[in-house]
């Protein structure tokens, strides 16, 4: 409870008396009986606290008021803002919705090309499973027509007292080692040779090289190639007597066919068996496949100007065609 400043005034002293002498007119009564007697000092203290208070209270009314006006504007953007997100997941939902209904319906017709491709894969199966029987019908027959021919070839083989089965399949790799001879190493060797003569017509120069190299590797041709190679003369035919330098991948080369050509008329004479090269194509008959090989850019049909390769024949058995070399069509 604040003390009324208004019904006690502070004491006043006796001003201007001295000694024990009563001022003048004595002491003022004090007419309220709620005043007290303070001195100056401490009623001056006790004032400015009072206005304090007042000013703190009158704060705290202040900070009350904005603390409801806060409030209430917190409250009013908070439910404006709850409507908005409302509204928009209202308008999302809606979206999901008609998406999902879309969605729904065209399940329809995808339901429908389901059904429709899974009776296809049905027959597909049922066709795979048909193929597979008869893919399986067939490899058993094709097992059972290989196991007959194996019978026919060995009873062929049999017949013969003067071959076995394991020395046919011999010499039939010692064909197909010449062949390749015949078609790539030999070509490559004579490369440096033709591009240093430049022949018009290089087709034609290569297959009479190789032949000359043929003729002096595997014996004369009224021979048949009975002789051995001649790895002189074939280090003369691709250098052209000395006159063409090799580099070294086509040295390397040259060794290689010589070795080769070696090897092979070794292999062939160690055999045990007859063994023979074939020139024997009479020129000017027309080349036949089916007794010929054809040369690079030869035709069927044509005149046979020379044998470029020998065919090779092994007891009395032909495992490689003669390779043949014909006219153009403006000649014979």
């Amino acid at each position: 409870m604040f003390f009324n400043r208004h019904k006690a005034e502070p004491p006043q002293d006796a001003g201007g008396g001295s000694g024990d002498r009563p001022a003048v007119g004595g002491p003022r009564l004090v007419e309220e009986e709620t005043a007290f007697l303070i001195p100056q000092s401490e009623w001056k203290q006790l004032a400015v606290r009072l206005d304090g208070l007042e000013a703190l209270e009158a704060r705290v009314r202040k900070l009350e008021a904005e603390a409801d006006a806060g409030w209430a504007a917190l409250r009013s953007r908070t439910r404006s803002e709850m409507g908005e997100w409302a509204d928009r997941v209202e308008r999302r939902m809606r979206g999901f919705d008609t998406r999902l209904r879309d969605t729904l319906a065209g399940l329809g017709p995808l339901g429908d090309r389901l059904t429709e491709l899974t009776g296809r894969h049905e027959e597909v199966d049922e066709r795979t499973l048909a193929l597979a029987s008869t893919v399986a019908d067939t490899r058993r027959l094709l097992d059972e027509l290989g196991e007959v021919l194996d019978l026919v070839r060995v009873a062929q083989v049999e017949e013969r007292t003067d071959l076995t089965r394991e020395d046919f399949l011999v010499h039939y790799d010692l064909a197909g080692r010449l062949k390749a001879l015949y078609t790539q190493r030999m070509p490559d060797l004579i490369q440096p040779r033709l591009a240093a003569e430049r022949p018009r017509d290089v087709v034609r120069r290569q297959a009479e090289l190789i032949r000359r190299l043929c003729l002096a590797l595997f014996g004369p041709e009224e021979h048949d190639g009975a002789g051995d190679p001649d790895l002189d003369e074939l280090t003369r035919i691709t250098t052209d007597d000395g006159r063409v330098g090799l580099d070294q991948q086509h040295q390397r080369l040259l060794e290689r066919v010589g070795a080769e050509a070696s090897n092979l008329s070794r292999a062939m004479n160690e055999s045990g068996y007859a063994s023979r090269f074939d020139f024997s194509v009479e020129p000017g008959i027309a080349a036949d496949p089916r007794e010929h090989a054809l040369w690079l850019s030869c035709e069927a049909g044509r005149p046979v100007a020379f044998v470029v390769c020998p065919g090779y024949r092994a007891a009395d058995r032909r495992l490689l065609e003669p390779f043949v070399f014909t006219e153009s069509g403006g000649e014979g």
